[in-house]
């Protein structure tokens, strides 16, 4: 069975990834100001901050009924299309990709079977499970068997964790509260965030970058087992002091072993709703890139 894996950009995917793993990304976009960015690999990221840093207003469009258009067109001759987003949550994505599905089957006599997972996720997160997905269908393994593992993949070996240390844009999205967001302008108390069943919620808090980054590294080693091996993306945006004590405490991680640590660029839909301030983590126990 030709099984064909498709995502979106909030998927964090690198080129040379999507381009190993065979997945095809439909673009999301980011509204800087009102002026519209398709997340295709046309904006940098550094120009992207830049112009995040500098913005009055700063928000994200679902992808384009087009664009989804444009991939199931283009793979039609698959037999199964297996279409992993970002978190219904967190973004209409989904209900985009259905509704464009919908017209795509009226309009086509012949079509691949499809199938929808949510990944509750964002970020490398939905990435891994992409990459997860890509891996098993590889091995010969029917769809069901995949959504079936992939599920239990996200549900127990994937975690999230970031923290924000400038809460404005955060707080604009309303992923956060106004009293939350006032405790990190006024005393410098900022939040631990991780995704539960799809959505965004803080999991602890603490006084200061260095102190709230402590914490969000003990919350990542309780999550594991001591033996867990795992691997480990470490997300950043602009260059800062905080950042790399960050890294540092993350390169001192004894348990669980740390199989590959791997630095990434928060991509553009999501430093929309985070600022340019964000760091966090991705880890995944059983789990190795080829």
């Amino acid at each position: 069975m030709k099984i064909k894996i498709i995502t979106d950009s909030t998927s964090n995917l690198t080129d040379e990834l999507v381009e190993q793993y065979d997945i095809d990304i439909i673009p999301a976009f980011a509204i800087i100001d009102e002026k519209v960015y398709i997340e295709d690999g046309s904006t940098s990221p550094s120009t992207f901050y830049d112009l995040i840093a500098n913005s009055k207003s700063a928000k994200t469009s679902m992808p384009s009924p087009q664009n989804v258009l444009d991939v199931l067109e283009a793979n039609k001759e698959h037999d199964h299309l297996l279409m992993i987003h970002v978190s219904s949550l967190l973004s209409g994505t989904i209900n985009v990709v259905q509704s464009v599905i919908k017209q795509f089957k009226k309009n086509n006599k012949n079509t691949p079977e499809i199938t929808i997972l949510d990944s509750k996720g964002a970020s490398y997160f939905l990435g891994v499970v992409a990459i997860k997905a890509s891996q098993l269908a590889r091995q010969g393994v029917s769809v069901e068997e995949i959504v079936k593992q992939l599920i239990d993949f996200r549900d127990n070996d994937i975690q999230i964790l970031l923290t924000v240390t400038d809460l404005t844009h955060i707080f604009q999205s309303g992923r956060i509260g106004r009293l939350q967001y006032l405790l990190a302008d006024t005393l410098h108390a900022y939040p631990v965030l991780t995704l539960v069943d799809g959505a965004l919620k803080a999991v602890g808090k603490d006084i200061g970058s260095e102190r709230t980054c402590r914490k969000l590294i003990n919350i990542f080693k309780e999550f594991y087992e001591k033996d867990d091996e795992v691997i480990l993306w470490y997300g950043e945006t602009v260059p800062s002091e905080a950042n790399d004590k960050f890294r540092q405490m993350i390169d001192e991680i004894q348990e669980p072993k740390i199989k590959q640590i791997i630095p990434f660029k928060v991509v553009n839909a999501i430093v929309c709703h985070t600022g340019i301030t964000v760091m966090g983590i991705i880890s995944a126990r059983n789990f190795d890139l080829d």
